[in-house]
């Protein structure tokens, strides 16, 4: 499936061109549930195509044309609520166990190849786990927990 897209690269440049994209997308966006480290974008302009690493992209934006409305502002309905330092999670490990806990909402979650987990049971007698990120096959969001939640020695 072809695709309209703009790339903003991180050095600030930005790309109009079409990316060819396989057969597994989002039935409701049509945009892919995936992208490859590595992509190739046919310029709009008729330039040779661009092939690219992903971590070279500030951000794919997968749109209906290139040209964009420059008086549009995006909707942010959060902007006036404080951001919630913990996070619930449920993790499912490849083994299939499923345990739940504390996180950091922090940004080292999604950088890091590994993450601390409190228990939500304090009584238990695991008091942290570390948990490489390639051991689970699920990771679920169940709900924020605010500063006036327990947090464990070494969270924030």
């Amino acid at each position: 499936m072809r695709h309209t897209v703009v790339v903003h690269l991180r050095d600030a440049s930005i790309l109009h061109g079409y990316y060819d994209g396989g057969a597994d997308s989002d039935p409701a966006t049509g945009a892919p549930f995936r992208l490859p480290d590595q992509i190739t974008i046919a310029l709009e302009n008729g330039k040779p195509a661009v092939t690219l690493r992903l971590s070279d992209a500030k951000a794919v934006f997968f749109v209906r044309s290139f040209t964009g409305s420059p008086k549009q502002k995006d909707v942010r309905f959060f902007d006036s609520l404080s951001i919630h330092p913990l996070l619930w999670v449920r993790l499912t490990f490849s083994d299939g166990e499923v345990m739940e806990g504390r996180v950091a909402n922090a940004l080292d979650l999604l950088t890091s190849a590994a993450f601390r987990l409190f228990p939500v049971d304090e009584l238990t007698n695991n008091q942290c786990l570390f948990v490489p990120k390639s051991s689970l096959t699920s990771f679920q969001v169940i709900g924020l927990l605010d500063e006036q939640s327990k947090q464990p020695d070494g969270l924030s």
